[in-house]
């Protein structure tokens, strides 16, 4: 019996992009979906806009939440300029992530050179899937890939874990975005914010599900991570933080000195931050995503701002420690992912409260965990390959 071919939209793009884990929950999709005897194909839309087109994109860009985005871009570019360092190690980290994306990723893809061809080309899918990530995030809205709008309207289209990354939509894109929600055939969202965002601005309704690498156990993940070599000899907290809270790594520091652990430390990834220049007594750049699950797994404690830090953590059963991105006090600051996270799997006690070395150190009940964990994964996995099931049957 032929396969069914699912044409997935994942955020599988190079250009520099070198999160680990946008990477990871790409490769655990489009894994579940071959696991499952689906043809899996990647979506690419190169997407050639004109000079004056761009310009007058720009406003609404801005005004969408942008501007964080575009200031990162500035930053990346100043500094690869200016900061030799950083340029050889940034391009060292993307070379080692981009050939684990030719390797996994690119055999998968189809590309389309404009949207009429994205349009006619939706036709030859018997599924269309949008993957997890930001995809939904308004900034992305005008280019209509993200949210299937390109998709045939006799083509089943589907989300799965999708994500907003804010907590309210412009009104201005209130319309725009209940047509693209109210044309999908099931919606499923990673965060409860989404959820509420779904079924506030339309008539279709949303279920809560797991972010893509959950849908693998620990078993898949060590499996994974075991055909890198990157190793360690030292025991280590492994460090992974995104954003500048120079507070943080402080804290990082006490709890090696109290410890005895030296510190890896994954610096600059999402952008340069100069005082990471001289944190941490490991600072391995040449990390691809196999790599850093590696790392992750071998550590002694990790501590982390970041989503995917915090759900690997939690699945690879680690001593852990979770940092708001910034102060809790600022204005307009929203932790509601990490919050939701750690919640659903009743460990609000690693989220950093003001002794670092009593919150590490203390044992964590992995066996309730874990059934927390493995009933979520069950439940999110089925409806996924329910709704397949159901939707590719013509």
């Amino acid at each position: 019996m032929k396969k069914k071919k699912i044409g997935c939209v994942l955020a599988v793009r190079k250009s520099n992009h070198n999160n680990y884990g946008t990477s990871l929950q790409a490769y655990a999709t489009v894994k579940v979906l071959q696991d499952n005897n689906y043809e899996v194909r990647i979506i690419r839309y190169n997407k050639h806009r004109s000079a004056l087109a761009t310009l007058f994109a720009v406003p609404n860009y801005l005004k969408s939440g942008g501007k964080s985005e575009l200031m990162i871009r500035l930053n990346k570019m100043f500094n690869n300029t200016f900061n030799k360092s950083f340029k050889r190690n940034n391009s060292i980290r993307n070379k080692a992530v981009e050939t684990f994306k030719d390797t996994y990723f690119e055999p998968l893809c189809d590309y389309y050179d404009s949207y009429l061809a994205l349009k006619k080309g939706s036709k030859l899918y018997d599924l269309c899937m949008v993957g997890s990530d930001q995809l939904w995030s308004p900034k992305g809205f005008a280019s209509q890939f993200y949210n299937l709008m390109f998709v045939d309207e006799n083509v089943p289209k589907i989300a799965y874990a999708a994500s907003f990354g804010v907590s309210s939509i412009p009104e201005f894109q209130h319309k725009g975005t209940k047509k693209y929600l109210e044309r999908l055939d099931w919606i499923s969202v990673r965060e409860i914010k989404g959820k509420e965002i779904v079924e506030s601005l339309s008539n279709a309704k949303a279920d809560f599900v797991c972010d893509p690498t959950m849908l693998l156990s620990k078993s898949e993940w060590e499996e994974f991570s075991m055909l890198s070599t990157k190793k360690i000899n030292d025991s280590y907290i492994f460090v992974y933080f995104l954003g500048e809270r120079p507070e943080i790594r402080e804290k990082a520091s006490e709890l090696a000195q109290k410890t005895g652990c030296k510190l890896v430390v994954m610096r600059h990834v999402d952008k340069y931050i100069k005082i990471d220049d001289d944190f941490g007594d490991y600072a391995p750049f040449d990390v691809n995503p196999r790599d850093f699950v590696k790392l992750l797994c071998n550590a002694n404690f990790v501590l982390t701002d970041s989503f995917h830090g915090t759900i690997f953590s939690i699945m690879m059963e680690k001593k852990f420690i979770t940092f708001y991105r910034v102060c809790p006090t600022t204005a307009g600051s929203t932790h509601s992912r990490i919050d939701s996270l750690l919640c659903k799997f009743g460990l609000t006690a690693r989220l950093y409260k003001n002794d670092i070395y009593k919150q590490a150190v203390a044992d964590i009940d992995y066996c309730e965990v874990r059934k927390k964990v493995d009933e979520f994964r069950n439940f999110s996995k089925n409806l996924l390959l329910g709704y397949l099931k159901i939707l590719c049957i013509n």
